[in-house]
């Protein structure tokens, strides 16, 4: 062996780039690193092996990578910590991509790091020098480029000595406003080299988070004040259980009618006075002012109509989207802030016009209340029969999800439950889906939930669909492994349902939807999704009547909360 590589192996006072990584990550906040490993990780697990564990971040063996980034995402919906991800080169970055855009267009702050295959071909240049034949081929010109169109930094670290000031940019940028995907590849070489210990480690703050601009407040609360028929439209303002008191509390005082559109958080408990429609198409072309809040897609313009002559604010972390290519909806105002900080300023400046606005705000007060009666009409409609309905309705199943859930529940929803006939009022008790929709996210999701809060009840309501692309043998491994018992509630109506309403949309008249034959729609034959839970120690149970459904969720809660232990109910549900 070289004997320079022997005497740089023999500092035993000194750290490896591999060290330096896990503790900086520990010194930072950042309690786990979920991982999947490859030949790039030798380094890592040997630090892991003979470090001083209590300094390093705790490592969650995760089996495949797009579960590890769903873990992360979970862990940090629930607690607003950043978490890290490594995963083995290319290829596992590859195999995470689905996951890290969720991740990334709902604004989660995450380190996502990746080996890189080893730079140098001869062992006598470098201990981490190719050893294995898929080193050559797992090669990439620019492994990076992966990622860049969804990440906010990337960066290969190319230097032991710079691991402290290259993980605190990462998370620096991750956690700016707004948030998203930090993406560090790592030399096997870099991993393995002598990383000095810095006498002294500078504090690198995160950029405070931008204020509204007074005068944009202003003009914001004066549209509000002054419209007949004002609408909120939001999806992520949950996502700060604050932000979501003072929605509540601003839309109440001002009669300002909600709807919560295409929601990934819980944005006002159900029964909110104001709380107006889960749907938009039968209330935005009456609109007169829109506040688009903490949301990317307010409204359909082709299948819910367009609001015709309002004034339109938009305000959120990142009001306009500028990472989306196309989104042209209308913007009279745009306020560039988090809702926890926006929303009591909007508040206050509409308090001072109160007084003068009072009548109309009554007034539109009554109007709000029927519109929402009407909504909750419809609502109690579509529940006539649901218990005694078979295949099982959307309908039925919510309200006995409901029924099974407290203010210590979490249900995470991936075409799952319906909204409508849901019961929630806790903050931090309801996440759904990215919109980039990319499915698998609620399995992976589920565990790193419980991880965060390992006192209360996860429920996850999962379609068919989506179950199989959460890598279901993954997720119940680590459910099993790392005593993470969660509810899982696999709807099967053994058709991809979004598929088949594209159809519908697209050609009502066609040949498809007439014959009711679509092709690479149907997820037949049914699959005993509850076999897989059951292979993982856990509790399986197929249900398919609607009487027995109260009491298999009973068993199922049981076998969670007492037995501690998973569990899988597969529920047979109406096609789409």
């Amino acid at each position: 062996m070289n004997t320079d590589i022997e005497s740089r192996a023999s500092i035993t006072e000194e750290r490896t780039a591999a060290d330096a990584i896990l503790t900086r990550l520990r010194d930072a906040g950042v309690r786990y690193l979920f991982a999947n490993a490859g030949t790039d990780f030798a380094s890592i697990v040997e630090s892991m092996a003979s470090g001083d564990s209590d300094k390093m971040i705790e490592p969650i063996l995760v089996p495949h990578e797009s579960v590890a980034v769903a873990m992360a995402h979970g862990y940090t919906m629930v607690t607003g910590e950043p978490q890290a991800v490594m995963v083995h080169v290319s290829v596992g970055t590859a195999n995470a991509l689905c996951a890290v855009m969720n991740a990334s267009r709902l604004e989660i702050p995450m380190i996502f790091m990746a080996g890189r295959t080893p730079i140098t071909e001869d062992r006598s240049a470098s201990e981490g020098a190719r050893t294995v034949y898929v080193h050559w081929a797992q090669e990439m010109f620019d492994q990076g480029a992966m990622v860049r169109e969804i990440a906010k930094w990337d960066y290969e670290l190319r230097a032991p000595d710079e691991v402290d000031k290259v993980i605190d940019r990462a998370l620096n940028m991750a956690q700016s406003i707004p948030k998203g995907i930090s993406y560090l590849s790592l030399p096997r070489e870099v991993l393995g080299s002598v990383a000095p210990v810095p006498a002294k480690s500078p504090v690198r703050a995160t950029a405070a988070p931008p204020h509204p601009n007074p005068d944009a407040i202003a003009q914001a609360a004066e549209i509000l004040l002054t419209a007949e028929n004002p609408l909120i439209i939001t999806a992520d303002t949950g996502r700060d259980p604050a932000a979501m008191g003072y929605l509540g509390d601003l839309a109440d005082r001002f009669a300002l009618p909600v709807i919560s559109a295409y929601p990934r958080y819980l944005n006002l408990p159900s029964d909110h006075p104001m709380l107006l429609d889960y749907a938009v198409a039968s209330h935005i072309e009456n609109a007169d002012a829109v506040l688009v809040l903490d949301s990317d897609v307010p409204w359909i313009p082709a299948k819910d109509g367009q609001p015709a002559d309002a004034k339109v604010i938009h305000m959120g972390t990142d009001p306009l989207y500028d990472r989306y290519p196309v989104r042209g909806y209308p913007c009279d105002v745009a306020i560039t802030a988090e809702s926890g900080t926006s929303l009591p300023l909007l508040s206050a400046a509409m308090e001072k016009g109160f007084a003068a606005n009072e009548e109309r705000i009554a007034a539109r007060r009554e109007r709000a209340i029927a519109a929402r009666d009407g909504v909750r009409g419809r609502w109690c409609k579509a529940e006539e029969g649901m218990e005694a309905a078979a295949p099982i309705k959307p309908s039925w199943l919510a309200h006995c999800v409901s029924e099974v859930m407290d203010e210590n529940s979490i249900l995470l929803n991936e075409m799952g439950v319906a909204l409508p006939h849901t019961t929630l009022k806790t903050p931090g008790s309801f996440f759904a889906a990215s919109p980039v929709s990319g499915l698998g996210w609620g399995l992976g999701a589920a565990l790193g939930a419980k991880l965060a809060a390992p006192e209360k009840l996860v429920i996850a309501a999962i379609g068919d669909g989506s179950y199989y692309f959460g890598n279901p043998p993954s997720a119940h491994y680590c459910s099993r492994a790392y005593d993470l018992p969660v509810l899982y509630l696999i709807l099967d109506n053994s058709a991809w349902g979004a598929v088949r309403r594209a159809v519908r949309d697209m050609y009502p008249d066609g040949n498809a939807v007439r014959s009711n034959n679509m092709p690479l729609t149907s997820l037949e034959p049914m699959v005993a999704f509850e076999k897989g839970c059951e292979a993982s120690g856990g509790y399986g149970e197929r249900v398919e009547d609607p009487a027995s459904l109260p009491e298999a969720l009973a068993r199922a809660v049981h076998a969670v909360t007492v037995e501690k232990r998973q569990a899988l109910l597969h529920i047979v549900c109406a096609a789409p």
